[in-house]
């Protein structure tokens, strides 16, 4: 009978057990991703009642997170740092508006790197490494006339992955040069892993001056770090990405087919809608006769406008489509080896930027939203069906 009871109690673990790894397979973003739709599910928002009276969020654009689960919110208009805990609750703010050691000005990036927080410091034209309290430990001085860093994201040993973008003043004629450079967490150059030339901006001199003339749809590089620490980069010209190793390079190449959308009177219409001027001080829509002249709008869009890496590293990326409304609400997913798993409707609200991504930490995303009340919230999504 003791036999009997001790095999009887076995066999209930071993289902339970199996119970749980069906579930949990259930539960992968993969499958997910083959049910054809998900919804992101606001689970926790970090607005101005979440912080004392006298703190704020202006203008949050880069979050990251450490492995104690704090969450880090780079506000670039407040000039700091925003730390809260894994509950939500607000902890401290690092940082403030200067020059000197940890302090800021328009800080836009923000990535955690082992041990230490690592930021861009634009207007300061710096990186920066700070503890995760805030401690300064090293800046770096980056030049513009070596590139301006884009995005940035850390691997599993610490380095540091950036995109730089280099602009030729001076040059109409030439492009732009887009790098992704490995540093070490001491902010050291150890190589560069990718370069293409992205015409982002047309330079232009004018009567009076210059400046840079925004290139409609013009093919980007987009690019993201799965778990792992592989590298995946696209250009958007094609619908081809390839993943990288930090130290082997290039490992190999994926495609996939799609309809080219074409450019229309509606998108020339949009692009040149959402632009205003400064003449005298005052702000008017009418665009410049530089700026008409020097915008060149290609026949067809890019392949996509965005790629992100989830947390299990499944590839997602956003292609162009005919209906300008249903962009965001759309996506290709592939497995870490690049194939095909499925088209996957969003319902709801969709939290990714167009340039950057939502920030995945662990099985949930984070973005920025502006609410009907105009309270800016970081809201942490979990992902479902």
């Amino acid at each position: 009978m003791k036999n009997i009871r001790s095999l009887f109690l076995f066999l209930i673990v071993l289902t339970a057990f199996f119970a749980f790894l069906m579930a949990d397979s259930r539960d992968s973003l993969a499958d997910l991703y083959r049910g054809g739709k998900v919804r992101f599910t606001p689970e926790l928002t970090l607005d101005d009642n979440s912080m004392p009276e006298d703190v704020f969020f202006q203008s949050p654009y880069s979050i990251t997170g450490d492995n104690e689960g704090n969450i880090y919110v780079c506000d670039f208009r407040a000039n700091n740092i925003k730390k809260f805990n894994s509950s939500g609750n607000f902890t401290k703010i690092i940082g403030r508006e200067g020059q000197g050691p940890g302090e800021f000005s328009w800080p836009f990036y923000v990535t955690f790197a082992r041990d230490r927080l690592i930021v861009w410091d634009m207007q300061n034209m710096r990186l920066c490494a700070l503890s995760p309290d805030g401690e300064y430990i090293k800046a770096v001085n980056v030049s513009f006339n070596v590139g301006r860093p884009q995005s940035m994201r850390s691997l599993p040993n610490g380095d540091i992955v950036i995109e730089k973008e280099r602009i030729f003043f001076g040059e109409p004629n030439k492009p732009q040069e887009c790098t992704v450079e490995i540093l070490s967490p001491d902010l050291e150059h150890k190589k560069t892993i990718y370069s293409h030339e992205v015409w982002r901006n047309k330079f232009v001199q004018f009567e009076g001056g210059g400046g840079n003339v925004p290139q409609p749809f013009s093919p980007l590089v987009y690019w993201d770090v799965t778990p792992e620490g592989k590298i995946i980069i696209g250009f958007s010209e094609k619908y081809e990405i390839e993943i990288y190793d930090a130290d082997k390079g290039k490992l190999s190449t994926f495609s996939h087919s799609y309809d080219p959308v074409k450019v229309t009177e509606e998108d020339k219409k949009a692009h040149f809608g959402g632009m205003t001027y400064s003449r005298d001080g005052v702000r008017t829509k009418k665009i410049p006769d530089y700026v008409e002249k020097n915008t060149k709008f290609p026949k067809f869009k890019p392949a996509f406008w965005n790629l992100v890496v989830d947390s299990e590293g499944n590839i997602l990326v956003f292609p162009y489509r005919e209906n300008r409304e249903e962009m965001s609400g759309y996506f290709d997913a592939f497995d870490s080896e690049g194939n095909f798993i499925a088209n996957v409707q969003v319902v709801g609200d969709v939290p990714f930027p167009a340039r950057s991504g939502g920030s995945f930490l662990g099985r949930y995303i984070w973005a920025t939203r502006t609410g009907e009340d105009e309270l800016i919230k970081v809201i942490k999504y979990k992902i479902s069906d």
